[in-house]
């Protein structure tokens, strides 16, 4: 057993860099299990390496969250990106949509990124990546026309807040529906964004 352990390991370091697979399996494993059920050792097991291994990369559990976070963080500002089409509210509507699909498909990863108390001590990997992410959209929410920074402020937060909330109550399922209205989250986070950057 202790043979074909070592030879997994050895597969795993061959393959790629280690601390990204632990990354991509953990993230795996915490949209599955949850962050309750997770633990360094059973990630290892997981990955087919040593015990170990994982701590050559990871001191504990929070280091391996922050930087799943942090990779989360990547992964949206990544699609966040290519939402360019020149038309400034469409642009910000775009972005909204797209933080509340990432939101759906990695629901435990998109709520442990907005988590101090799971994330005490977040990485400086996890700041670059949180602060790449926000300037995108601080970006985009700019081109909505020049305003001073106290009008940008309350446009931001309103908007970002209007985003993460929409994102948070349908993963929660509770978004308010009235009878007869069967309109998508997408479309009502749509309208309701569009209002306030044309407000």
């Amino acid at each position: 057993m202790r043979i074909k352990t070592e030879r997994a390991e050895k597969k795993s370091y061959h393959l790629g860099d280690l601390a990204s697979v632990l990354v991509k399996i953990g993230r795996t494993m915490l949209e599955r299990d949850g962050l309750r059920q997770f633990s360094l050792r059973a990630l290892a097991r997981e990955a087919g390496v040593s015990n170990a291994a994982p701590l050559h990369h990871f001191r504990n559990a929070d280091e391996l969250f922050s930087a799943c976070a942090a990779q989360g963080f990547r992964d949206l500002s990544a699609t966040l990106e290519q939402l360019s089409s020149n038309q400034a509210v469409d642009d910000v509507c775009a972005m909204a949509d797209a933080y509340l699909n990432f939101a759906i498909h990695n629901p435990t990863v998109f709520q442990l990124m907005f988590d101090r108390k799971a994330l005490p001590s977040p990485s400086a990997e996890f700041r670059t990546e949180a602060s790449r992410a926000y300037n995108l959209l601080a970006d985009a929410i700019r081109a909505l026309g020049q305003v001073d920074e106290k009008t940008f402020d309350r446009r931001i937060n309103a908007i970002w807040s209007l985003m993460h909330g929409f994102a948070v109550l349908e993963l929660a399922d509770q978004i308010c529906r009235s009878d007869g209205n069967s309109a998508s989250t997408s479309s009502m986070l749509n309208s309701a964004v569009r209002a306030l950057a044309t407000g």
